[in-house]
């Protein structure tokens, strides 16, 4: 279990993290991954259709056109994500420098516009890539989410001690979260009963 300690980052998001972020929210969030298995079984599906059109009535068949929509539809989608990490960003360097902390009573963010503290109960997983933290919120598509780019720790240890207070603060979320469905206050054993599991 994570001791009371706190992490800092401090850092301006760049293009690229803010990209990653929006892709690991979609592969991450129940909506997100059924979208996801929607569009390869009808990639493969599509793309089935067209070779098999192709084999049997030559480079002249019907199907080139269904290829050429296809290519269409996934360039825009892959545009579209990139609009948005380009409009999040343009946000994101409004506010200015970011100076976040995390400890076991939440997360506080300053920036040159902007004063913010958001407790645990706000979010319910966390997912981590090679650049980034990502907090997502419970819902089904995870609309709230926080981007943590670990270029902005300032210790290489700081990485470790990040995912201890994610995994007890987390864990500590959906103890208080399952209690609550079943008509209890808290859970049995209290907070922080589940330990430090690694967040993911």
């Amino acid at each position: 279990m994570a001791t009371d300690v706190s992490v800092q980052f401090t850092y301006t998001v760049t293009l690229r993290e803010i990209s990653d972020g929006l892709k690991l929210q979609m592969r991450h969030s129940p909506a997100g991954r059924w979208v996801c298995r929607v569009l390869w079984v009808v990639g493969i599906f599509l793309g089935l259709v067209i070779v098999a059109n192709v084999a049997t009535r030559g480079i002249n068949s019907p199907a080139l056109g269904v290829l050429r929509f296809t290519v269409t539809v996934v360039l825009i989608m892959i545009a579209c994500r990139w609009l948005m990490a380009l409009a999040l960003l343009g946000y994101a360097r409004h506010l200015g420098e970011h100076r976040v902390t995390v400890d076991r009573r939440g997360i506080g963010t300053v920036s040159e516009r902007h004063t913010n503290h958001t407790g645990w109960e706000f979010y319910g997983r966390c997912v981590e890539s090679r650049r980034v933290f990502v907090l997502l919120t419970p819902d089904v598509w995870g609309a709230g989410v926080l981007l943590l780019p670990k270029r902005g720790l300032s210790a290489p240890q700081d990485t470790e001690r990040m995912r201890e207070l994610l995994a007890a603060a987390l864990i500590d979320q959906r103890s208080v979260r399952a209690a609550r469905r079943n008509g209890c206050d808290q859970p049995e054993d209290g907070p922080g009963a589940a330990g430090g599991a690694r967040a993911t």
